[in-house]
């Protein structure tokens, strides 16, 4: 069960809202803020945070209790040597309770920003 949210998770959180044809209300908001420099990161980390408990709230029915915690830092982008660039970094931990169990639940995750993308 515990892997099958996290599955569920995973592709809300990379969903643009409206890329699924059968619900458009399925995915996250994080893809409408990919580029927008004008907001700062508290704003910006409030908005998909907002966004995100409502898509997994909507989603997501077998969490109780649910949490997300959302943090920013920087990261240098590349491999060994070969650095190429310093990015964004989104850092996501949901956690929650199993509706059925009442067992705890969490699932993390890193995104990097501008543009989206995740490992």
């Amino acid at each position: 069960m515990k892997e099958s949210i996290s599955q569920n998770l995973y592709l809300i959180i990379t969903t643009a809202l409206g890329d699924c044809l059968y619900d458009e209300t399925f995915g996250c908001s994080i893809w409408d803020s990919d580029f927008d420099n004008k907001v700062n990161d508290s704003r910006l980390k409030e908005e998909i945070k907002s966004g995100l408990c409502l898509s997994i709230k909507n989603h997501e029915s077998r969490l109780d209790d649910l949490g997300v915690e959302i943090s920013f830092s920087q990261a240098l982008i590349g491999v060994g040597e070969n650095v190429t660039s310093m990015k964004k970094k989104l850092d996501l931990i949901v956690t929650g309770k199993l509706s059925q169990t009442d067992e705890p639940f969490a699932f993390s995750g890193y995104f990097f920003m501008g543009p989206l993308s995740y490992y």
